[in-house]
């Protein structure tokens, strides 16, 4: 899939720094550039990146990877002693390049000519040897990774690793966050964004399902400390710690359905990316998930689809982790995917769902 953006000056594609050069391939004189979005939380990421090694050692003379995160730089070095990687890593901390380029799902990459001309554009899966190979057939010019990349330092206190000390810290931004941000860490779940999306996030609630005036839609940075509680309401626990309540409506319009039969749901052994990393990984049309709730799966689907999903009432069906792997771009191939490997009848039509309406506590 190519991308929107046709053809970048050298030195445009801005990083903070490069952790390492790549151990595998020349700096100098490629014919192609790739950049490889990733984070340390995210396993499909990590499983990516073995692919993304093979093939750097396959064209290591004229294919240069960039693997580019926008984590704080300690948390990649702590990441990088227990997971050593051959390929080039970079952190692009301001998220200039992961803005440019509108990354919101993990993995994400660019495939550049040496000029910055964008020519492919997918997860790196979904990069094969042969791809790789047609371009090269098509390219003459070479640059270097210096002449490529622009490195713009950033400031030593900038990345210094926050450890709540509170069960909830809320820190109000000066600034909008566009996409919510997650980091589930070690220590801390961390999210920023817009208060209709974190709580969005923590409710597992679509965004259209919530309703608050725009004075209260500013943005935060929200951290939980670690171990959470799990039977506790952390979206109740954030909207109380700001003083305000939340008033529950119903509305009437287009969305989808779930039957279930739960005995039909896969366990949780079909897929594996280990602990502390991301659960989902959703692409242009298929989601992956792992040790997820059908409650979570719902929230993933109404974001991609932009409706609300209606999941049944009933806990021991749409909080129990099972494992996830199904088509969700045409309603049809969703239809039969969830029918016959999860037992799940969904139906597309007028639904009644509930509306969420956060406002401020009245005082008395």
């Amino acid at each position: 899939m190519l991308a929107s953006i046709g053809c970048l000056a050298q030195n445009q594609i801005k990083v903070s720094e490069f952790l390492q050069e790549s151990k595998i391939a020349s700096a100098e004189n490629n014919k192609l550039y790739f950049v490889d979005f990733w984070a340390t939380w995210c396993g499909p990421c990590i499983t990516a990146k073995e692919h993304l090694g093979v093939l750097q050692k396959q064209f290591p003379d004229d294919l240069y990877i960039v693997s580019l995160t926008s984590e704080n730089p300690l948390i990649v070095e702590r990441f990088l002693e227990r997971k050593p990687a051959d390929l080039a890593i970079a952190i692009d901390y301001n998220k200039e390049t992961f803005k440019d380029f509108k990354v919101a799902v993990l993995p994400d990459g660019v495939l550049f000519n040496s000029q910055g001309k964008v020519l492919w554009r997918g997860g790196a899966p979904d990069l094969k040897k042969e791809v790789i190979a047609k371009f090269l057939r098509q390219q003459s010019n070479k640059s270097s990774l210096n002449s490529f990349f622009k490195v713009e330092s950033y400031k030593e206190d900038e990345i210094i690793d926050y450890i709540p000390t509170k069960s909830l810290e809320i820190k109000p931004l000066t600034y909008n966050v566009e996409e919510l941000e997650v980091a589930d860490a070690k220590d801390y779940l961390r999210l920023k964004g817009s208060l209709k999306q974190v709580v969005g996030y923590l409710a597992k609630i679509y965004k259209n399902q919530i309703v608050l005036d725009q004075s209260l839609d500013s943005n935060y940075e929200v951290y939980f400390k670690k171990p959470l509680n799990l039977t506790e309401n952390l979206a109740v626990k954030l909207i109380t710690e700001m003083k305000l309540g939340v008033v529950r409506k119903y509305a009437e319009g287009e969305g989808i359905s779930f039957v279930t039969d739960a005995s039909k749901f896969w366990d949780t052994k079909q897929i594996d990316w280990g602990n502390n990393n991301a659960k989902f990984l959703v692409g242009d049309s298929q989601i992956k998930a792992d040790n997820v709730s059908l409650r979570d799966v719902a929230y993933q689907l109404a974001y991609v689809l932009d409706m609300p999903i209606i999941v049944p009432d009933d806990n021991d069906i749409s909080l129990s982790l099972h494992d996830w792997d199904f088509h969700y771009k045409f309603f049809q191939l969703m239809q039969s995917d969830l029918e016959d490997n999860y037992g799940i009848t969904i139906e597309k039509k007028i639904v009644s769902y509930p509306v969420y309406h956060i406002e401020k506590k009245s005082s008395k």
